[in-house]
């Protein structure tokens, strides 16, 4: 068991360690005060609502930049985003509820979907931070 969840530690932290945020450290302290299955899955699951929180940071405040014809864009482009975050979320609970499995998948679910939002936050970010330039 100790192996599983040291494994699994190396992986978050792997994925997590391209764009370091007080959302990753965080999750970190959280991940760290208990190893338990149920304890990761709902600091993911903190860290996820957390992302979200900056995802739409970031989209109101690219909003807010762009002209009428741009907003149409970035609201297609976020609703299109939603779709596929959607259909990724279905596919996953499909794999790792009903194929795999057993408690440690759960947690490896909730990383996956962790990932998808932090990338589409980092991605909006990128866009306003450049948004002057």
């Amino acid at each position: 068991m100790k192996k599983s969840v040291s494994l699994l530690f190396i992986l978050l932290f792997s994925v997590f360690s391209f764009a370091q945020s007080q959302i990753d450290v965080e999750l970190k302290k959280c991940l760290g005060k208990d190893d338990s299955t149920a304890n990761q899955r709902n600091c993911t699951i903190s860290a996820q609502k957390s992302w979200d929180k900056e995802l739409n940071k970031y989209y109101q405040s690219i909003s807010k930049k762009l002209s009428t014809s741009g907003k149409k864009e970035l609201l297609e482009a976020q609703r299109n985003w939603i779709s596929f975050r959607d259909s990724e979320f279905k596919l996953i609970d499909k794999y790792y509820f009903e194929v795999k499995k057993g408690t440690i998948f759960q947690v490896i679910a909730e990383n996956k979907r962790l990932e998808i939002i932090k990338e589409r936050a980092l991605q909006l970010k990128e866009f306003d931070e450049q948004f002057d330039y």
